[in-house]
């Protein structure tokens, strides 16, 4: 079982991201500057380049983005409650590196080639287990207090705080604590400890295990080990039913094995409980640093004066997109003003096969298609979208096609340029899967006009059998003249001053 506040169900093949289409994600965020965009409200470096490796694996299940955008508007309403969280599965997260570590650190110069080397090892290797696994279950504890200030409602974060809930009340954890709470003497000197073993018919012992220690300050732990272990006779100090055997009568070497076979039970048990336990929350610091750049996201645009909403989600059959407002966030690190920010809307329906925009150079066409499609990005990434209202249906995928004049290839000539968008077309082409959203700006820029046009036109009307819509920048003015406008949506950018980058003759 593990606990996670980006996906309501949590399982490997979310941190699994390889294969062409995952491929052609990682190409299209940093074709649309979504890098550039997070390095303005990103915390740090870390933060960054997690919330980017988020931003790439967009969910794909309306109850999964709704789950995030739950846990996302809690922080929002509650950001004291992120910070504390933000600290608390920080150091949580350390525990583990910090156990494996001090281990290893006792066999810095080799194992001991003494019964009573390898007696101490044993033990420190406990006593540092038994600490990781004190202070692994009291974070249960805090966890729930932190959580218990605050009147959450995401699915998210009421889960976490019952089942911390369930997990401080458990009899079973209280034992692991309280034994591991006695192993924190110097050395094993400390201790005297009462051993049952178990022999074959030739003597030879098969098995040891702690039934009874005590420090010798007279601090017992009998009656925990036995729970740990259960129930393996009542043994005391003054009565016991195995019949006692005077220590004198063996070697110190045997007697060290057969207490370093007891201890290392005791210690292998430890270290399987509590590993399995501090998988619950493990990772959980990188997945509440997402929500710290998301949360930064927030506060960039409002300190921008921009206006945002979390996008009704609906599913890719509707295939639809629409929104009022939306704008391009990557103006804001321009330097422009909310007021110098041109807004569009954007209606892209069921039956449109596609969005042709076109317009003057410079003229904006390129910002609004990033604006769409970081919106969709985003959206399905549970994060609010650069739009006063959005209803957006999920994508299978997002791929890119950016005109190559920008790019270098090997030729270097206008043929080559050619060449190249010819090659990332098919690519898309060959990986495409239905309801996929293809993004294509100033493809086949470099060619004559009717080359172009004709090109650009058999690919376009391809994407719509296989379910894929697409958005296309073009300069391309023959291609709009060919186009059916019954099914193919087309809109022209404004060239006038009064009204730059506005979207002309828009029907909502």
């Amino acid at each position: 079982m593990k606990f996670s506040l980006l996906y309501k169900n949590f399982d490997d093949s979310y941190i699994i991201n390889e294969g062409p289409i995952a491929e052609a994600m990682s190409d299209t965020v940093y074709d649309l500057s979504i890098d550039k965009a997070a390095w303005e409200f990103a915390r740090n470096s870390d933060s960054f380049n997690y919330f980017m490796e988020v931003i790439k694996k967009p969910l794909k299940n309306i109850d999964d983005i709704k789950y995030r955008q739950d846990v996302l508007l809690d922080f929002i309403s509650m950001p004291k409650l992120l910070e504390e969280l933000r600290l608390i599965f920080k150091s949580y997260d350390t525990l583990q590196s910090d156990w494996h570590e001090m281990r290893s650190s006792i066999y810095v110069y080799g194992v001991p080639n003494t019964s009573r080397g390898i007696l101490d090892c044993t033990y420190e290797s406990l006593k540092i287990t038994a600490n990781f696994a004190k202070n692994t279950v009291s974070y249960f504890r805090s966890i729930h207090d932190t959580i218990e200030k605050y009147d959450v409602k995401s699915d998210g974060l009421l889960g976490i705080k019952r089942f911390c809930a369930e997990m401080t009340e458990n009899a079973s954890l209280d034992e692991i604590s309280k034994i591991s709470g006695y192993f924190t003497r110097e050395n094993i000197d400390a201790y005297e400890f009462k051993v049952r073993t178990e022999s074959d018919n030739t003597l030879t012992i098969k098995s040891a295990s702690i039934t009874e220690a005590i420090e010798l300050e007279d601090k017992s732990m009998g009656k925990s080990i036995k729970k740990l272990f259960g129930n393996i006779g009542k043994t005391t100090r003054e009565s016991d039913i195995a019949p006692e055997v005077d220590m004198g009568e063996l070697h110190v070497e045997d007697a060290n094995n057969i207490l370093n076979e007891a201890l290392y039970e005791l210690y292998t048990a430890l270290s399987g409980i509590t590993g399995n336990i501090y998988e619950f929350f493990r990772g959980l610091s990188g997945e509440l640093s997402f929500y710290d750049t998301g949360l930064r996201y927030c506060r960039y645009l409002s300190e921008a004066k921009m206006p945002m909403c979390m996008p009704g989600m609906l599913p890719a059959e509707s295939d639809c997109f629409k929104a009022n407002d939306i704008y391009d966030m990557q103006l804001i690190g321009e330097g422009l003003s909310a007021e110098e920010i041109t807004r569009n809307p954007v209606r892209f329906e069921e039956n449109h096969k596609g969005l042709l925009i076109r317009g003057r150079n410079s003229g904006g066409k390129t910002c609004y298609l990033r604006a769409i499609a970081v919106a969709q990005i985003f959206a399905q990434a549970g994060l609010p979208v650069c739009a006063t209202a959005a209803k957006i249906s999920i994508r299978n995928a997002v791929f890119a096609q950016f005109s190559s004049a920008e790019k270098e290839f090997s030729i270097g000539d206008i043929a080559g340029r050619f060449e190249g968008e010819v090659q990332e077309l098919a690519a898309i082409l060959d990986n495409i899967v239905p309801y996929s959203l293809v993004l294509l700006n100033e493809t086949f820029q470099t060619t004559a006009y009717a080359e172009g046009s004709a090109g650009i036109k058999d690919i376009l009307e391809i994407l719509p059998v296989v379910k894929s819509k697409y958005i296309f920048v073009t300069h391309l003015v023959q291609l709009f003249n060919e186009m059916d406008t019954t099914d193919i949506k087309m809109v022209e950018l404004s060239s006038d001053e009064a009204n730059l980058h506005k979207v002309k003759n828009y029907e909502a």
